[in-house]
């Protein structure tokens, strides 16, 4: 007798194809679907992650941020009762002035903990011992492409072994010699540099013919003022009225001569209202500065007084990206 055919229970081959393909597209359209969502979820984590600024923004703070991360820097060098500062701007150097020959060592090895290879300029204020003494060894150990100074009245000019050390080694420096009068300008790096003085054509003392500089990079202003004193600081203030509008106004402000009683007068303290002052003197030095009439002027204006004596190497930093300004100090003076 025959049977009921049995019941086909071998999977049609067409319709098994069919559900592997149809698998195989589901599989790839989650995993497209799931990579895209992730794909927007880390867009999104980038977007929170980033700090977009607009005219109305506040800039980021970083109070951490260390000389290396600052493209603006001044740095007061501890040399005793004398001046020579570091300025760098976007890794190129600038040294004003290099004190007694005595910290020629000292000057040099800061120079080389900071990296510096070459000096764009070598900067003499003007030609008293305490600020040219140590350039012979200096710019025998970090070559000067350029020296600048201010125009000296042949009169007053020294006739002492240091400045003839000081002649010769610029000589021997192969370096291109400038002698800047007011109103001339060049550049640092980003940093653009003005001549403010010596204006008087016939000073009576070295101190006066002292090379002032104004140094701005981006809106952060210093100046620079050597051993200027109250007679040229006064022909500065009255030239103030041909300059643009708070041209004299600055952010850090190298005190003159050494924090002296014959400098920093009341006018030009008003014309510069500084942020930041930085006072350059030995410990018990026999001359007294800085003088307390003098802290209590600069006082008038800010508590940022800073003092070799007192703070050792005394560094201005600028960091460029959050606009931050600060001062650092390396410790007690000599």
């Amino acid at each position: 007798m025959a049977g009921k055919p049995k019941k086909n229970t071998t999977p049609n081959q067409g319709n098994s194809k069919n559900n592997i393909i149809y698998a195989i597209v589901v599989i790839v359209l989650c995993a497209v679907a799931l990579f895209a969502g992730r794909q927007e979820q880390q867009q999104q984590e980038q977007t929170n992650s980033l700090q977009i600024f607009d005219g109305d923004d506040e800039i980021p703070q970083n109070d951490n941020f260390t000389i290396s991360d600052a493209e603006f820097q001044v740095h007061m060098i501890d040399v005793g009762q004398g001046d020579s500062i570091l300025v760098m701007a976007d890794g190129q150097a600038m040294l004003i002035d290099a004190a007694e020959s005595k910290a020629s060592s000292a000057i040099i090895s800061y120079l080389q903990a900071q990296n510096v290879t070459e000096l764009e300029y070598a900067v003499a204020t003007h030609l008293h011992a305490d600020h040219i003494g140590g350039y012979p060894k200096v710019m025998g150990a970090v070559k000067p492409k350029n020296v600048i100074e201010s125009i000296c009245p042949e009169s007053i000019l020294p006739t002492t072994q240091t400045y003839e050390k000081y002649l010769k080694a610029i000589e021997e420096s192969g370096a291109k010699y400038q002698a800047l009068k007011a109103g001339d300008t060049f550049t640092l790096g980003n940093a653009s540099i003005t001549v403010l003085a010596p204006i008087s054509e016939h000073a009576s003392s070295l101190n006066n013919t002292s090379l002032v500089l104004r140094v701005q990079y981006d809106d952060v202003v210093c100046i620079f003022t050597g051993d200027m004193e109250l007679p040229e600081e006064k022909t500065l203030v009255a030239s103030s009225v041909e300059m643009p509008e708070n041209f004299l106004k600055a952010d850090f402000l190298k005190a003159g001569h050494h924090g002296s009683d014959t400098s920093s007068g009341a006018d030009f303290l008003a014309k510069v209202q500084p942020e930041y002052v930085g006072i350059s003197c030995g410990v018990d030095n026999k001359y007294g500065h800085p003088a307390q009439s003098t802290l209590e002027h600069l006082r008038a204006y800010t508590d940022e007084v800073h003092i070799t004596a007192e703070e050792g190497d005394i560094v201005f930093l600028y960091d460029a990206d959050t606009r931050q300004k600060k001062i650092v100090t390396s410790g007690k003076g000599e």
